[in-house]
């Protein structure tokens, strides 16, 4: 269950960041600075998603 909504949350933030990368090559309008916080939400997710497989994959001997 963990798993599926870790899954979701990573395609989430992927489509997100896609769609600002889409929207800033058209010349839509975003605010400069938005898209370099999302950067860093997505890499925050990613750590944050790889420390629980860690702690999942480590067991109660870990």
């Amino acid at each position: 269950m963990e798993n599926e909504f870790l899954d979701k949350m990573e395609d989430n933030a992927v489509v997100q960041i896609w769609s600002e990368k889409t929207q800033l090559e058209k010349g839509d309008s975003l605010t400069e600075g938005y898209t370099s916080e999302l950067g860093g939400l997505y890499s925050y997710q990613r750590n944050s998603e790889q420390s629980s497989r860690v702690e999942r994959n480590m067991g109660p001997m870990g």
